[in-house]
């Protein structure tokens, strides 16, 4: 995939990941005011301008939500094969959330990062890279524009990280998925994190088996 391309997508996966679940956050803690969370009635995330900026006062992260969602399927690519099951999807996201107000800090992201076998790369982002040196999944912040300062991550503070992968582009989707899934485990484990799926919900076995399966 082309380096740029790449850069929009990490950027749009991990933005769309935070701004989702700083709405269900705020529906959350004021659901008197849920159904004006939007104008002119119920908008989904498909539909909210990416130009739109939102600046939270009591936060030191300003996101930029960029609509990058294919229309042709649903948030898991829920796609129907022509035998009738589940498609593989052309992205497959899923997010550890920083228990803490705090947000991760990037040196103790990238000491885990580095006992998963995880490299930095030119990208400015972490990847699991195989033998062949192809990249099984990449691993991004949930703030813009995405990168981690390899030089500066003791100071550095993230709410988050976004791990994904493109089936298509792997010679076994399924093991890339189980090492990922291995992965953002052992991250939200060691860092007291909250695996979320890409509807922004807190992961269960269920959904992480869905997609599995899709890729069988």
């Amino acid at each position: 995939m082309d380096k740029d391309l790449l850069r929009l997508v990490i950027i749009g996966l991990g933005l769309v990941v935070v701004f989702g679940f700083l709405t269900v956050s705020y529906l959350k803690n004021k659901p008197s005011r849920s159904r004006h969370l939007f104008n002119k009635g119920d908008r989904g995330l498909g539909s909210i301008d990416d130009s739109l900026v939102i600046n939270t006062e009591h936060d030191e992260f300003d996101i930029v939500p960029i609509d990058i969602v294919d229309k042709s399927t649903d948030e898991w690519g829920d796609e129907r094969n022509a035998n009738g099951g589940l498609g593989p999807p052309a992205f497959i996201q899923l997010s550890v959330v920083a228990s803490s107000e705090q947000g991760f800090n990037g040196f103790s992201l990238q000491k885990e990062f580095e006992v998963l076998g995880l490299i930095y790369t030119d990208l400015q982002i972490f990847q699991s890279i195989s033998p062949k040196n192809e990249v099984r999944f990449s691993i991004a912040c949930l703030v813009e524009p995405g990168v981690f300062p390899i030089d500066g991550m003791a100071e550095f503070f993230c709410p988050g990280v976004v791990f994904f992968m493109q089936p298509d582009e792997v010679d076994d989707p399924g093991q890339c998925f189980d090492q990922l899934v291995a992965s953002i485990n052992h991250i939200a484990h060691a860092l007291e994190g909250e695996v979320r799926d890409a509807d922004h919900s807190l992961s269960s076995s269920q959904s992480i088996l869905a997609i599995r399966r899709t890729l069988s």
